[in-house]
């Protein structure tokens, strides 16, 4: 009779533990495929709504081309809020930190990246990226271009974000006066240097080179653009993230950057990237340091007059090395999110390898190694071999220990000072060692009281 009991008492215990654990015996989600991933989100979310806050962008202009595929494919309805660039920031701190919960996905820019991430305002998505059935084999996360995820969609080593609009910088330069004059493009700083002196005032209303310089962070930057040729901490030192504005290293790039830009068109301290760019495609430069992302302006007939007659090459090097900008834009998940697992599948669906040929072509700004080695884009686009060969020069910049926007909450602010003093240099209102000491007293000041 105890026997029985016993043996009763065994398999009620294993039907209680059968019952507890279905899961081990349930048959895996068919994912292979887009579509088949596309039923199974179906099953678990139709007929729920996301909503998105991001800026306006050619990433979210291409996004808003072909996101109605992904409501057909899982039944899901997407909002997205569209706001300017300007506002869109502040705006999603403020949503963040006010723990609402009214968006399921922020467009965040590299530079904010370590502000959201160290206000704990977006979450990590390492275990998504890990999670075989969250993020099937034909997502393939490592052809991302190593880059952008590592450059501009982590923080402290965590990944926060997934890269949408990536863009490093490089020189553009006007093939038609290098030849007439026998130049070479530089590939060190001081050849940099000796050619924007060479051109500016060469012919009548030509200037040696156009950046963007306006006072505050748009100086700073340009500044930074240069400032990793010469020194690892531009803004913050990259392992403590204090300020040294007035090391030997920073100041030799900030006395760079100033003679540079007397080589520019005089009102140059006013100029943010679009009338930096202006200059240089209406032949006003013979140079022009910018972003990537801008190539688009540059060689179209219709918008540039230099289109015929220009050519790139990586940011030159410095004393440090090869160096270039990380730039661009994520999409991540805020914490305070309802909603976070269905905001990844959204974020898989639009940033995966099956629709990143779609997202180019619909003017999306490429984060993929496949599409820069697409045959048939890459021949539309006669400048993907010079932007990864320019990413490959920021990618070194990584290798050294050095991101190019730090870990650190406040590099938008620090930034900003810098600009703010850079810019007084230029106008010779301080010298070089005023600039950089009252920088430097400003940023210390500053960070006390955080």
């Amino acid at each position: 009779m105890k026997t029985a009991r016993r043996n009763l008492s065994f398999l009620l215990s294993l039907l209680l533990i059968l019952a507890l654990v279905p899961s081990v015996f349930a048959t895996a989600p068919d994912i292979s495929t887009v579509e088949a991933w596309g039923a199974h989100i179906k099953s678990q979310y139709e007929g729920q709504e996301l909503n998105l806050l991001v800026g306006a962008h050619p990433s979210i202009d291409a996004m808003l081309k072909y996101y109605k595929d992904f409501e057909e494919l899982t039944g899901v309805k997407v909002n997205f809020r569209i706001i300017t660039d300007g506002t869109l920031k502040n705006t999603a701190l403020i949503e963040g930190t006010g723990k609402a919960g009214n968006y399921d996905i922020f467009a965040v820019d590299a530079a904010s990246i370590p502000e959201f991430y160290g206000k704990q305002i977006i979450i990590p998505v390492d275990d998504y990226l890990a999670d075989a059935v969250k993020t099937p084999e034909w997502y393939d996360y490592a052809d991302l271009l190593p880059a952008y995820s590592k450059g501009i969609g982590t923080s402290k080593g965590v990944t926060v974000g997934i890269p949408i609009a990536g863009e490093t910088r490089y020189v553009g330069y006007r093939t038609d006066l290098f030849e007439k004059y026998g130049k070479q493009p530089p590939k060190t700083m001081d050849e940099f240097l000796e050619l924007a002196r060479f051109f500016n005032g060469k012919e009548e209303g030509l200037y040696g080179v156009s950046m963007r310089a306006a006072s505050g962070r748009q100086n700073g930057s340009g500044f930074m653009s240069v400032a990793y040729a010469f020194t690892d901490s531009a803004l913050v030192n990259p392992t403590t993230f204090e300020p040294e504005f007035n090391s030997p290293d920073t100041m030799a790039a900030v006395e760079f950057f100033v003679e540079l830009l007397k080589n520019a068109p005089p009102d140059v301290t006013t100029y943010s990237h679009e009338e930096a760019l202006s200059a240089f495609i209406q032949g006003k430069a013979a140079m022009w340091l910018d972003a990537t992302a801008l190539t688009g302006k540059v060689i179209d007939p219709s918008t540039s007059t230099i289109s015929e007659v220009v050519d790139f090459v990586p940011t030159p090097d410095g004393p440090k090395g090869q160096s270039g900008a990380l730039a661009g834009w994520n999409f991540t998940i805020p914490a305070d999110s309802k909603k976070a697992d269905l905001a990844w599948a959204f974020i898989v669906y639009m940033t995966g390898k099956p629709t990143a040929k779609t997202y180019v072509e619909n003017g999306g700004i490429p984060c993929r190694t496949s599409i820069y080695t697409d045959e048939v884009l890459a021949a539309n686009n006669w400048t993907y071999p010079k932007q990864l060969e320019a990413l490959d020069h920021a990618l070194a910049l990584i290798d050294r220990g050095v991101k190019y926007n730090p870990d650190f909450t406040y590099t938008n602010d620090i930034m900003a000072i810098a600009g703010t003093y850079i810019s007084k240099a230029m106008i010779e209102e301080l010298t070089i060692q005023e600039a950089c000491d009252q920088a430097q007293a400003e940023m210390v000041e500053f960070l006390e009281d955080k």
